[in-house]
């Protein structure tokens, strides 16, 4: 169970990175296609088929990622209902709601693809309810149903959600998150979008075109990537003490996870680096989303491993806790 739960996660994170940043860099290609010339014809119709593709990613990614969530949501464990239980009904209308609304603001971006002011508001506004709303939501029920006791608030309302993600442990998981959304997500769309000089005799004339897209794509990634350095030191300071000794070698499991996520990591920007200084290169491409992938996996065995494993309910009802 524990390893299914492990790669659930894994799948759900990975869905949840593309779909929150994929469709910003679906509206940037469609940009850049919008202000190239007429007479560019071939080349725009290449950057407005990688922004096609980036957008419609981003809406596979979301359907995958709020069904893979809902289902570990539902998984049979007593801490993760006991959690679930201190939600109000309205809570889960509600992100259900932002789901559906973010998938049909994502489609009409798809669609719009003479619009390319209207597709960066759609992308926009898609991303802004992703990023603010699900991950500290997650967060916080996360850690509820590692640790029943994380929170003495017995009816988390919206009031006291708002609390929550104020805690240091949420911020460092919401920022780690955030980051490692914009490293998925334009690795991912590098991979899908195909941008890149089709002859030698194209490559001189592609500079500013394909080959500066793939620069600025890969940068991206590779800055959110060497940022994730500084706040994964921050989100294990500020894990509990339990799961601090678990990741520093109490753990085996945990530990191996940590060790191994920052060792790929290091794989990953290097990758990153070479297309960002190289440009195009379809190996180092398809190596840095291999080794993305392995590293959101490692990453998420650690998570998993490293919290207390909350299988069982508080020994007294939240109800009769003062």
């Amino acid at each position: 169970m524990q390893a299914l739960t492990t790669l659930l996660l894994a799948v759900h994170l990975l869905a949840m990175n593309v779909a929150s940043t994929a469709p910003l860099a679906g509206a940037w290609l469609r940009r850049r296609s919008s202000r190239l010339p007429n007479d560019e014809g071939e080349r725009r119709e290449r950057l407005e088929r990688g922004a096609q593709r980036a957008l419609a990613a981003s809406i596979g990614a979301l359907a995958i990622g709020a069904l893979v969530g809902g289902a570990m949501l539902l998984a049979p464990s007593a801490g993760m209902r006991a959690a679930l239980a201190r939600f109000p009904e309205n809570t889960y209308w509600f992100a259900g709601a932002e789901i559906l609304v973010s998938l049909g603001s994502l489609s009409a971006a798809w669609r719009l693809t003479r619009w390319p002011k209207m597709t960066w508001f759609l992308a926009i506004f898609a991303t802004s309810n992703l990023v603010y709303h699900f991950p500290p939501l997650m967060g916080v029920i996360g850690e509820l149903a590692a640790n029943a006791d994380w929170t003495d608030v017995q009816v988390i309302d919206r009031a006291a959600l708002l609390k929550l993600w104020q805690r240091p442990e949420i911020l460092s998981l919401w920022a780690h998150f955030a980051l490692a959304s914009v490293a998925v997500g334009c690795t991912a769309v590098l991979a899908l979008a195909g941008i890149r000089p089709v002859s030698d005799s194209e490559a001189d004339a592609t500079t500013g075109d394909e080959d500066l897209t793939t620069r600025r794509l890969a940068a991206w990634a590779l800055g959110a990537t060497l940022l994730q350095i500084p706040v994964g030191i921050w989100l294990l300071l500020a894990s509990d003490e339990a799961a601090q000794q678990s990741m520093m070698g109490e753990n085996w499991l945990a530990t191996i996870g940590l060790a191994g996520g920052v060792w790929v990591a290091l794989g990953v920007m290097q990758s990153l680096a070479a297309l960002a200084w190289g440009g195009s290169d379809r190996r180092q491409t398809y190596r840095a989303c291999a080794l993305l992938v392995l590293t959101v996996l490692l990453m998420s065995m650690t998570l998993r491993t490293s919290r207390q494993t909350g299988e069982s309910p508080p020994s007294e009802p939240i109800a009769s806790r003062p």
